[in-house]
């Protein structure tokens, strides 16, 4: 209802004028910059929850791709009492690379298939070498068995031990194998051999032995070996004059052997269980040879059972084969010394003896190896002359003994100074 009031309308129209200052004021700098800000401030002000929610979205999107990199360490660190899985691994073996198959056969086998190649040269005797190759191209284990036989143009030789020998593929091997001859007229020379077949009998019991008695003399089994095959007489093997004459010697000397060896090859034979007539035990001569001999005369106690060695001695002097009679002065003069000193100089002086058992006396003197013989030579010398064979024979014997006892002293005052 309108009035006429007169405050009413001053206050009306004061309004009326704050009103159209603030509608019609003109836009300065401050007053643009902050009515858009005002109005944000109202807006945020209107939706400050819904804005804060999406902030946080925001940032946990952003703490999200930042942390991916390292999801796995910080997933291993976060839970440690979790149990842990375990973990399968799978090994896939290699295959293990193949190894050469091992042939395994006899040398002369291997030979004629033609895996190995071989060049022999050997002495005819004692030794044989070998140069082998392998063409196979595979590892090899060859045996060269005792007994196998080798040939030359004019000799064979059969190897001694048994041997086996390993051939890496394509490598070469050099050998030295002990063999023995199986004939005194083999000529012992270098040669070529080549591998030859057959065998020889009693030959392989030898060889038993041999493997099982690797001490044995070689003189010994080479001697054994020429008694199996050949069965010679005592004058293919004696180092020694036979007194009897015996068979004539083979032109070769190669196969002579020690009074020992001989000796030795008998022990063999009779070891071996061989009990046909040898013709190396004929001649009587051997038996009283060993019994002289000091590197024998052991062994020959043995093979001839001799048990009482004066008695021998003494049936050897009185009764022996007259051709081998005068042995036993030498005999006792070696083994009973002392009583030869007494014996041998009635001997030598005895003017009705044969001049062999006189000049074996006088000889055995110096056997003796007795000082105290010295003087009773000298005076044998002073009796039989200087000129006479006996004479002569004294004086040797008796130089002799003076140079071994010189060359004793010498080495005793050698031995002292040091």
């Amino acid at each position: 209802m309108p009035t006429n009031d007169t405050r009413s309308l001053v206050r009306s129209s004061k309004t009326a004028v704050v009103h159209k200052v603030i509608d019609i004021t003109p836009d300065s700098a401050a007053s643009s910059t902050k009515a858009p800000a005002g109005k944000l401030l109202a807006a945020m002000d209107r939706y400050r929850g819904g804005l804060f929610a999406a902030a946080a979205v925001i940032f946990a999107a952003v703490v999200a791709i930042l942390a991916i990199p390292h999801a796995h360490k910080s997933t291993a660190a976060a839970a440690p009492a979790a149990p842990a899985t375990p973990t399968v691994t799978l090994i896939v073996a290699k295959p293990a690379p193949e190894r050469p198959v091992l042939v395994e056969l006899n040398l002369p086998t291997a030979v004629q298939q033609g895996l190995v190649q071989c060049q022999w040269r050997g002495n005819g005797k004692d030794v044989l070498y070998m140069d082998a190759r392998n063409v196979s191209g595979e590892p090899l284990r060859l045996h060269l068995g005792a007994g196998q036989l080798l040939a030359s143009v004019d000799s064979t030789i059969v190897v001694l031990k048994s041997s086996t020998l390993d051939f890496a593929p394509n490598a070469d091997l050099h050998e030295e194998i002990p063999t023995v001859a199986t004939s005194s007229a083999n000529r012992v020379i270098g040669e070529e051999y080549h591998l030859s077949a057959g065998t020889l009998p009693d030959l392989d019991k030898l060889f038993a032995y041999v493997a099982a008695h690797p001490e044995a003399r070689p003189g010994a089994i080479q001697t054994t070996a020429l008694i199996l095959t050949e069965n010679l007489p005592l004058s293919a093997f004696a180092k020694f004059n036979e007194l009897s004459g015996g068979v004539a010697a083979p032109e070769s000397q190669d196969f002579k052997a020690d009074t020992v060896d001989i000796l030795g090859a008998l022990m063999i034979v009779q070891d071996l269980g061989i009990n046909r007539p040898l013709a190396v035990t004929i001649d009587p001569q051997l038996e009283v040879e060993a019994m002289i001999d000091p590197a024998a005369h052991d062994l020959a106690l043995r093979y001839y059972n001799i048990s009482d060695e004066w008695a021998y001695w003494k049936s050897q002097l009185l009764q022996g084969d007259p051709s081998t009679r005068h042995y036993a002065l030498y005999g006792i003069a070696r083994y009973y010394p002392d009583v030869a000193i007494q014996m041998l100089p009635k001997w030598a002086r005895g003017a009705t003896l044969s001049p062999v058992y006189r000049m074996s006396a006088v000889e055995a003197l110096a056997e003796t190896n007795r000082p105290e013989a010295i003087p009773i030579l000298r005076e044998l010398e002073r009796e039989f002359g200087g000129t006479t064979d006996l004479g002569r024979a004294a004086h040797q014997a008796a130089n002799f003994l003076d140079g071994q006892f010189a060359e004793a002293h010498h080495g005793a005052v050698a031995s002292a100074g040091n």
